[in-house]
């Protein structure tokens, strides 16, 4: 019994040498294969060259780009001689037109999606300045009483004026109140008339855009030359060279 477990024992310890060296062996292994993944592309980073012009046209060569010529035009030459990537320099004027033709496209799905027909949008619009309508009656209204009041308040002046007394100083702050109050209710009226024309002006540009939209312009066929029609005794026939005359 004893030297059986001796023997079990032994075979333990073979074992587990075993174990490790194969652990030690396969993290080599891994450490290696990083190392050639890393060299291999550092190789092909090194490998490959860098063409780019300058402010002034000229052409130049390297493995970097410098950082005041990376937006420029540039392309990558592989170790064999043949382009495998051009880059063209950002245009911020075509920038500038691909973003407003995409707001432009989601401004005209949603005007589509809000209105099934051109009538709808005349309805909305009135709707969106009924309120500012309404305002701007209550405000002319304002107006026409701080007039009377103020035409009212000229008249006492006046009157302490024919009697050749001074005007009390309660009415000449009074008359210049309503004055003020007068230029403060044409600002107001001016603001409102504003928004009421601004409203109008972008229901009416969407009901055109819809429009547009909803009946694309086709050539005109009216407008189209008609092609000139030639008749057999319009063609010319040249003499024959022979000059005998056909029987």
């Amino acid at each position: 019994m004893l030297q059986q477990a001796k023997s079990i024992l032994q075979v333990s310890k073979y074992s587990a040498v075993n174990k490790q060296s194969y652990l030690q062996v396969a993290c080599t292994l891994c450490i290696l294969t990083l190392l050639c993944a890393s060299f291999g592309a550092y190789a092909e980073n090194t490998s490959r060259i860098v063409k780019w012009k300058d402010e002034k046209g000229a052409t130049h060569y390297g493995d970097k780009i410098p950082p005041q010529y990376v937006n420029r035009e540039n392309s990558v030459i592989n170790k064999q001689g043949v382009t495998v990537k051009h880059n063209k320099p950002i245009n911020s004027q075509d920038q500038a037109y691909d973003l407003a033709k995409r707001e432009q496209d989601k401004k005209d799905k949603a005007l589509l999606g809000a209105f099934t027909n051109a009538e709808e949008i005349d309805m909305a619009r009135d709707r969106n300045v009924q309120l500012d309508l309404i305002a701007l009656d209550n405000l002319n209204q304002d107006k026409s009483n701080s007039l009377k009041r103020l035409a009212a308040n000229k008249k006492l002046a006046e009157g302490f004026t024919k009697r050749k007394k001074a005007v009390p100083a309660d009415l000449n702050e009074t008359l210049l109140n309503d004055q003020q109050e007068i230029v403060l209710i044409d600002q107001r009226i001016y603001e409102r008339r504003q928004i009421i024309e601004r409203t109008r002006q972008r229901f009416d540009a969407d009901k055109k855009r819809y429009l547009q939209l909803k009946n694309p312009v086709t050539p005109d066929a009216s407008n189209l030359q008609p092609t000139t029609e030639v008749t057999p005794s319009q063609i010319s026939v040249p003499p024959s060279k022979s000059g005998s005359s056909t029987r």
